[in-house]
This record gives structure tokens, C-alpha cells and sequence, in this order.
């Protein structure tokens, strides 16, 4: 990545979102504050934005490539992982999502998901008519682990695919080296081929992200790792992604069983290649104030509300609750309906009574987020006491 140390870029601004068509914003009533869809309240990157410009002018909409953009992704690898990606591993894909649902097609039976996990993710296989097995994360207070007594109890022996989301959404974690591979053990020993959500990697606090081809041998060869810049960059809106696969064998299945996804767009491949080749400045100043509104929100959570159950987040930019120690039963409604917050309800993530809370927005408004969740509780109690 080309790095410009003399920029410095304001998270602190207030960024007028409504009447631009943002699903997050124009999509509730005045007065809510949406937290709930996991885009950035931030402009983009001005290396980014200066991209678009310059395809724009051209003014020609066909069908596009980038021959540069491999390269760019091989130097992001080597500068950002020390490692050395061969330019055939790579796929380039309009987006992460709709290949979800077709890579469960890469094996015959079952598909093994953890949960609580992303919602499409949950719902992915199902679309494309496979059976999936649920099986729990522990819940070890701040932090959620794997729970290999559970996987080798659920999984049958016509299981074929595992999904793996990492940084987790919704909890948060950056699993670790030894998690990655005691993981990588229990696919060889279930024989389970290991397709890997890995979004939100560029944005990582406490440790490194581990790509999941890069954990050992049998993981580099049984697994699919799905990147992009979409959340990192705040680019949900120009999607783009790229597979990992550095199996030929498994690389050319999953060729096929994506054969009906179209191209990526000239524009998002314009935007990816700046995102990944100019904006690294950008995303260094973009985690640093990310891990303070992180570390904001977790303090005031704990000072002002102590019994809320919480995660400790290590990656992405959303923050898993357990509101209902304070007394409240239905904490997504009543978030929306007493606090005038909408956030996502836990429920779709597989695990009900909780609630994500996107922090992805500059922190006068997690500010105002945490004041009114105070405000709600302080009428909770006057109504309970038989106030007016």
C-alpha cells in the first residue's frame, strides 16, 4: 500500500447521512439513530473517491478488468500478512455475498456454521437447498471460542463444508493462530472442506488477523477465503471481492459453481484497486479511531450500565449486548421504541435476547446512543415507581 503520513483524516465529523438513499439512513423515520447495518458513517477515502472521478470521466460503462489489480492484492498480502500469494490462487467476484450460497454447492451434505454468526451467512446454504448444522460458540464472558466438543458431536459423517466467519459478526472475535489450527485439525479429521467470511480483516485491534489458507498444509489446500474491501473501506456499495484458493483442484469447483455470478463493475474494480494500492494511511487512521470508539464505548458501558453483558470486541465495528440484566426483556424493541435507537436484533444472528450496535460512526453520536439508552432507563424506573 502507498502511505501518505503528512494526511490526516477527521472521523470526528458529523456527516449529514439522510436523503443520499443509505439504507441505514433513509430507511428509518426521523429522530431514530440507526445502528444497525454494518456500513461506515465516514466519506470514504479521498485516494478512493479520486479513482472514481478519473474512471468517470471516461465516460464508457462496458464490461471492465483491471489487469493491475491482482498485483496490488499480492503487494497488500506481502505488506500487510508477509505472505507471498501466487496470482493464480486469486478469483475476483462482484461481491461476497451471492457466493455464500453458491459455494455450499461444493459438497454434497450438511454445512457446519457456529453461532451466533451473520445472519446471510446463516441463511446462505439453506437458499441454495442444503441442510445446515448449528453448533454454539462458548460463551467465555467477554470472548466467545470455538466449542470443538460440540462440533465433533453434531457433525455427521456426510457433512462437507464448514463456514467460518472471521473477525466474527457479530461477536467480535480475531481468532488466534492456535484457534485457527486446532480448527484446521478438526476439518482434516472430519474431512470437511473450510469456506472462510473474512470481511472485516482490515479491521483488527488487539492482534493480527490470521488468513485462514495460511494456518498449515491442510488448510491452504481444504479451504476457500473470501476477502474484500467492503468493510474496511466503506465500500458496501461498490461491492467487490476475491477468493483465495490455492488448491487448483477446489479453485476450478468453485469456478463452476459460481459460473452465473457476473464480472465485478469497472467502477468497484476502479475503487478496490485504490483501496488496496493508495488508502493505507487512511485505514491506519480509520482502526486507531475505530479501537477508541471501541474502547469508548466499552468504558461507558461498564460505568454507566455495570450489569450489561458485553463481548470485548477485537475486530469489526460492531459491539454484541446483553441488555436484559438492566431489566430489559425485549432489548432490540425496546432500544427502538423507549431509547430511539435501531439497532440489529440478535435473534437473526441465531442467538435471541441480544443486540448488535454498530459503532462505526464518529463518537459524538455513540455519545448520544449511550445518553439516550440512560434517558430510557432513568423513565423505566420513574414509570415502575409509579411516577408520572
Amino acid at each position: 500500500m502507498r502511505y501518505n503520513p503528512a494526511m490526516n483524516y477527521n472521523f470526528d465529523e458529523v456527516i449529514e447521512c439522510r436523503g443520499f438513499g443509505s439504507i441505514k439512513w433513509d430507511t428509518v423515520r426521523e429522530g431514530i439513530l440507526p445502528m444497525f447495518v454494518a456500513d461506515m458513517d465516514f466519506h470514504c477515502a479521498p485516494q478512493i473517491a479520486a479513482a472514481l472521478q478519473k474512471r468517470l470521466s471516461y465516460r464508457v460503462f462496458g464490461y471492465g478488468r483491471d489487469p493491475e489489480l491482482p498485483d496490488a492484492l499480492i503487494q497488500w498480502f506481502r505488506e500487510e500478512y508477509a505472505l507471498e500469494v501466487q496470482p493464480d490462487w486469486i478469483v475476483l467476484l462482484p461481491a461476497i455475498v451471492p457466493v455464500l450460497s453458491a459455494v455450499s454447492r461444493l459438497r454434497d451434505g450438511p454445512v457446519l456454521i457456529n453461532t451466533p454468526n451473520y445472519h446471510v451467512l446463516l441463511g446462505a446454504p439453506l437458499k441454495a437447498g442444503k441442510r445446515t448444522i448449528l453448533s454454539p460458540l462458548k460463551n467465555a464472558g467477554e470472548y466467545y471460542q470455538f466449542d470443538f466438543d460440540d462440533l465433533r458431536q453434531r457433525a455427521v459423517p456426510e457433512a462437507g463444508l464448514l463456514y467460518l466467519t472471521n473477525p466474527q459478526n457479530p461477536v467480535g472475535r480475531v481468532y488466534t493462530q492456535d484457534e485457527l489450527s486446532e480448527l484446521s485439525r478438526f476439518a482434516q479429521e472430519k474431512n470437511l472442506i473450510v469456506i472462510s467470511d473474512e470481511v472485516h480483516c482490515g479491521l483488527v485491534y488487539d492482534h493480527p488477523h490470521i488468513p485462514y489458507f495460511s494456518v498449515d498444509a491442510y488448510a491452504a489446500d481444504h479451504s476457500v477465503t473470501l476477502m474484500g474491501p467492503g468493510k474496511t473501506f466503506n465500500l458496501a456499495g461498490l461491492p467487490f471481492g476475491f477468493a483465495v484458493i490455492p488448491n487448483e483442484s477446489l479453485r476450478r469447483e468453485f469456478q463452476s459453481v459460481c459460473y452465473a455470478l457476473p464480472s465485478p463493475g469497472i467502477l468497484n474494480l476502479a475503487a478496490a484497486k485504490a483501496a488496496y494500492r493508495d488508502a493505507g494511511e487512511w485505514r491506519r487512521q480509520l482502526v486507531a479511531y475505530l479501537r477508541g470508539n471501541r474502547d469508548y464505548l466499552e468504558q461507558e458501558l461498564k460505568r454507566r450500565f455495570p450489569p450489561v453483558k458485553l463481548t470485548h470486541v477485537e475486530g469489526t465495528y460492531l459491539q454484541w449486548l446483553d441488555l436484559r440484566p438492566l431489566g430489559v426483556e425485549r432489548p432490540w424493541q425496546w432500544l427502538h421504541e423507549q431509547a430511539g435507537i435501531l439497532t440489529s436484533d440478535g435473534k437473526q444472528f441465531g442467538l435471541d435476547g441480544y443486540i448488535r450496535l454498530n459503532f462505526g460512526t464518529c463518537r459524538s453520536r455513540i455519545r448520544e446512543a449511550l445518553d439516550r439508552i440512560e434517558r430510557g432507563l432513568e423513565k423505566k424506573v420513574i414509570f415502575s415507581l409509579g411516577g408520572a
